[in-house]
């Protein structure tokens, strides 16, 4: 009796081991399980939030790409428009040194010697006063341009931010 009492015994803390083994096995399989799957959570996380900042990053790159187009762009329109402005400045020039040659061809017509005096006083004036008005044109359609081209750069810098 004794000895199947012990075979008992033996055999009851025999299952207890087991039992307490088993759930020991089985807690730390579900805790492998947690730890896996709060690293693969933590894994997808960062993935995301990689995507995100490199899609933040090229979106900031094509906007910064945008503006330095348009900005080319830009430039290059008001280029045309100084080009055209510095075309009709050269063609008054030419225009004033067409009437200067046609003032100095007038002695050459066979005019009185009074009247190709008064002629000369008044081309000599004329002269004069184009010259003068030529000077301040030319100053003028400097300063103007200068200040067009600022103001455009300007516009451009401020279409560039938008």
């Amino acid at each position: 009796m004794i000895g199947m009492r012990a075979a008992l015994y033996a055999g009851a803390a025999l299952s207890m081991l087991l039992a307490i083994y088993g759930y020991g096995h089985m807690q730390k399989q579900q805790g492998r399980a947690e730890v896996q799957a709060r690293f693969d959570a933590y894994i997808a996380k960062q993935t995301a939030e990689t995507l995100q900042a490199s899609l933040v990053n090229q979106e900031t790159s094509l906007l910064k790409q945008k503006a330095v187009d348009r900005s080319r762009d830009n430039d290059f329109e008001n280029a045309k428009k100084l080009a055209a402005a510095n075309t009709n400045l050269r063609g008054a020039v030419a225009g004033l040194r067409d009437t200067n040659a046609a003032l100095n061809n007038l002695a050459e017509t066979g005019v009185s010697a009074e009247a190709l005096a008064r002629a000369n006083a008044a081309a000599t004036l004329a002269r004069d006063l184009l010259g003068e008005c030529a000077i301040r044109h030319y100053k003028l359609a400097k300063e103007a341009g200068e200040l067009a081209a600022q103001v455009m750069g300007l516009q451009g810098f401020v279409l560039a931010i938008d």
